[in-house]
């Protein structure tokens, strides 16, 4: 889309508007805002976050519906500096729709997993993620790994862009290796 119909109308209350913060990921509801209106409609509204002041933009007319989206994937305990960094990069470049980033970025992500935990330094990544497999994964499991290796070629070497829900299922399975590799090991029981 390149241009939003509508004029903005500046107004400090809005009716309820329920959404989850791509900023602080809460779920909130907020009566402050702005609308953008053609006639009597709105097409779009700008939020203003209860918890972290942050605004958001929520629309019809967005292809994602709002900018930034609430980030894919939950807190993990017991990751370390790099690896953290690398995916709250990951959920990052998703929350703005870089679905493309996003999944690059957790090949890289994988490749500093097997790493972390014993791979050597320089392999090529069917390599991390064959060790990935080997040590951590279950057979019947091992599918879902291989899955964020191919989307992340398809990523790397073809042209079509990755679209949201593949973006979305590489996240999750990146968000359940982390759980599984660093979280359990990490809880005291």
């Amino acid at each position: 889309m390149e241009y939003l119909p509508g004029n903005w109308v500046l107004e400090s209350d809005i009716h309820s508007t329920p959404y989850q913060c791509g900023y602080c990921e809460r779920d909130v509801s907020t009566n402050e805002g702005i609308y953008c209106k053609v006639g009597y409609s709105e097409v779009a509204t700008v939020v203003i976050c209860p918890h972290c002041n942050f605004p958001s933009l929520l629309s019809d007319y967005l292809e994602k519906g709002q900018i930034p989206l609430p980030k894919i994937g939950g807190k993990i305990k017991g990751l370390k500096e790099n690896i953290e960094k690398l995916y709250e990069e990951v959920r990052s470049c998703y929350s703005i729709g870089s679905f493309n980033a996003a999944v690059l970025l957790a090949r890289k992500l994988l490749m500093n997993i097997a790493v972390d935990k014993g791979a050597d330094v320089g392999e090529n990544f069917k390599f991390y993620v064959d060790y990935l497999s080997d040590q951590f994964i279950a057979p019947n499991n091992r599918r879902w790994v291989d899955k964020i290796r191919l989307t992340g070629n398809i990523a790397t070497h073809e042209i079509p862009d990755i679209q949201k829900k593949d973006a979305e299922e590489i996240l999750l399975l990146v968000e359940m290796l982390l759980r599984l590799v660093y979280e359990f090991p990490s809880i005291s029981i």
